[in-house]
């Protein structure tokens, strides 16, 4: 079954540019090895992930990982439930960071052309933040 998690986070004080290309690298193989699709941002000091994938791999993924990680505290669940039409599995074949505003207006462009999805409004609303 398809189900999504979208969070926000503020990240650890003191994070450094080298600790976060890390987690983004990371993030983008091990969400890929697992057939996870969505985005990372970093903006501001906080991370905005969306999750996409087997409800299964996506919990357990959330829960023993993200939510125990220290390098980001505050943590907010914003949507954690089953969906219909994942967003972003037709967006790319693979799970996907944004580093530049090109990128996130790549994403925005894509949602707006993807109103179907009930998603795609909220999800935009919260990039907004993230534009420079």
């Amino acid at each position: 079954m398809n189900h999504t998690i979208c969070y926000i986070s503020k990240a650890k004080e003191g994070l450094t540019a080298i600790e976060i290309e890390n987690i983004f690298a990371t993030t983008q193989t091990k969400n890929n090895e697992a057939g996870i699709k969505g985005i990372l941002l970093f903006g501001f000091g906080n991370f905005f992930q969306v999750l996409e994938g087997d409800k299964k791999v996506i919990d357990d993924l959330y829960l023993k990982k993200i939510c125990d990680d220290n390098r980001h505290y505050d943590l907010l669940t914003i949507i954690n439930y089953p969906i219909k039409y994942p967003i972003f599995s037709e967006y790319s074949s693979e799970f996907n960071i944004v580093k530049t505003n090109t990128q996130l207006d790549q994403v925005k462009a894509y949602l707006n052309q993807n109103k179907l999805h009930h998603l795609s409004k909220n999800i935009q609303r919260m990039l907004n933040p993230f534009l420079l």
